[in-house]
């Protein structure tokens, strides 16, 4: 409980917050204002469903990751009106809840787009108004478009700001790793930081990247191999080379014109090979195969959905999700509590396969919602006017996306207050539905454990981490070939993917921490094996490396065999 409770860090209070705030409690004061809560209410759960697809900070990429979504809501929304009162209506959820588990498979997009797509059945269904088929879900796509106008508004302004910063970054961690102390345990700090800086920008650059990124992104992923491989190994670069690359970091964040000032001499064969690195980095070149390539070739990305459909794995996350959402539901009417989509939305918000496992999402998910209901309980104890709801309201609303950095356990709480208080305006009573929140919180949070754990999405996580580090062994094998082959994969992503894979596989409950150390372990010992590998001037230990290779098929098979299993 200590371990899941303590933040990760501090709040940070971005536009996304003020986003949130504006968008959420506009119309839900608005509606009191015209004596019309209900629509006011549906336009503001709306934008809180935008609220939280607004993870990106490319422009380009914030469209794709925030319009997607909000058309996939309009269709749940719809749905579950139309098959309001009809013979299918209780399976209708749960079929979503198949769609939607495979949607989720193909990435951070697609699990936004499955859990809008769930959220905004489950609210329609539940807060039915009276009038046509198409206002509740017109109702709800306008808050969400809303909070898309806002989200974009900016770029007119700041276009191309965020990218910028991102290859600043990238830049400024190539010179971090060739400090003189980039052999100890700092040095594999920023290691790691540089390569999840390059996997954040090679995703960007693919989903929605301009062509900045798309001529940088190319010569930089060489770099930082060069630079993180000589890290390893304790081979520093001069202090010249260092400070020419953050000096190039503050040009590109600034947005100046490339500078034609000569580069440092080169002082060995390391040098002339980071100062080739470095100048195909920061000048630009044709647009190459990061973001351009994805934009221009779309029928990779059927071709990868297409993989995606006909993978067994995606069927059984869907499975799972369907099922928990079937528990859930009959669970909440068994029990006749008030609100059960309720219950639905806590699964909705549990079953994410992109975020983390399942088990410790529902533990920080139910003790996030208790804190919340505690405090939502003590303003509605002494609530006043309408005023002050609106003002927690839209302090609660700030808080999502601010608290999103901190903790799940925390933006857990400020959802609860948020929907607590949107009841409260649309005229139900809040303080007797704190109970029965918690109880359809518990409900939710349960039925997603049973499903879950039922069909053992642990081992699948595993999988992936062991597939990622086989990938990562298999592309440094590629790059040691004489002729190395042009556009080959760059190891050290793969290995930043599993590490983040790992990282969420170690946030489950204690009684599955036991493997923890010797995945910790294996990890290690194939990151120093491709940096001792890739590293320039220095013989691999070929031997070595074909052991750990075949010892990382030898577990990717023995992992195929155990999810196989009934």
């Amino acid at each position: 409980m200590r371990q899941t409770c303590a933040p990760r860090r501090r709040p940070a209070v971005s536009p996304a917050a003020w986003r949130a705030l504006s968008a959420v409690t506009a119309p839900a004061g608005l509606g009191l204002w015209a004596g019309r809560p209900a629509e006011g209410v549906m336009v503001a759960m709306g934008a809180l469903s935008a609220v939280l697809t607004d993870v990106a900070a490319a422009y380009r990429h914030r469209a794709i990751t925030m319009l997607f979504p909000q058309l996939l809501g309009v269709v749940g929304a719809f749905a579950a009106l139309t098959a309001a009162g009809r013979a299918g209506e209780p399976y209708l959820l749960p079929a979503l809840g198949v769609a939607a588990g495979v949607l989720a498979r193909l990435g951070p997009e697609g699990s936004l787009g499955a859990m809008v797509l769930l959220m905004d059945a489950a609210v329609a269904r539940d807060l039915p108004l009276p009038g046509p088929l198409w206002l509740p879900p017109a109702l709800m796509l306008l808050g969400g478009l809303s909070v898309v106008v806002l989200a974009l508004a900016g770029r007119p302004f700041f276009r191309g700001r965020a990218e910028r910063a991102l290859l600043a970054r990238c830049l400024a961690g190539c010179a971090a790793v060739l400090e003189p102390d980039a052999a100890g345990p700092a040095g594999t700090a920023r290691r790691r930081a540089l390569h999840d800086a390059l996997e954040q920008a090679r995703h960007t650059g693919a989903v929605g990247g301009g062509a900045l990124l798309a001529r940088h992104l190319p010569g930089l992923l060489a770099l930082a191999e060069t630079a993180s491989s000589a890290g390893a190994r304790g081979l520093a670069a001069g202090p010249a080379l260092r400070g020419r690359l953050r000096a190039e970091a503050e040009r590109v964040a600034a947005g100046r014109p490339a500078s034609d000032g000569a580069w440092p001499p080169a002082c060995g064969p390391l040098e002339a090979r980071l100062l080739r690195a470095a100048r195909s980095a920061v000048t630009p070149g044709p647009v190459g195969s990061a973001g351009g390539r994805a934009r221009r070739h779309p029928g990779r990305r059927r071709s990868a959905a297409r993989a995606v459909l006909a993978d067994p794995q995606s069927w059984l996350c869907g499975l799972r999700v369907g099922l928990a959402l079937l528990l859930a539901g009959a669970a909440a009417a068994y029990w006749e509590l008030p609100h059960p989509y309720w219950a639905v939305l806590n699964v909705v918000f549990v079953c994410r396969p992109d975020v983390g496992p399942v088990t410790g999402r529902a533990l920080e998910r139910f003790c996030g919602t208790a804190l919340g209901l505690l405090g939502s309980g003590l303003v509605l104890a002494c609530a006043g006017p309408d005023g002050a709801l609106l003002a927690v309201l839209a302090l609660a609303a700030g808080l999502v996306p601010a608290l999103s950095g901190t903790g799940y356990l925390y933006q857990a709480a400020a959802l609860a207050t948020v929907v607590l208080m949107v009841t409260q305006i649309a005229g139900d009573p809040g303080l007797p539905l704190l109970l029965p929140n918690l109880a359809c919180c518990a409900i939710g949070c349960l039925a997603a454990v049973l499903a879950c754990e039922l069909l053992g999405p642990h081992r699948h996580r595993q999988l992936a981490v062991a597939r990622r580090l086989a990938a990562a062994v298999e592309q440094t094998a590629l790059a040691l070939a004489p002729p190395r082959p042009r556009g080959g994969g760059a190891p050290h992503l793969q290995l930043a993917s599993a590490r983040a894979e790992f990282e969420r596989a170690r946030r489950e409950p204690p009684w599955r921490q036991a493997a923890t150390a010797r995945w910790a372990a294996l990890i290690d010992e194939v990151e120093r094996t491709v940096d001792t590998a890739l590293a320039p001037a220095v013989p691999a230990d070929h031997h070595h490396f074909d052991a750990t290779r075949h010892h990382l098929h030898r577990l990717a098979a023995d992992l195929h065999r155990l999810a196989a299993r009934p």
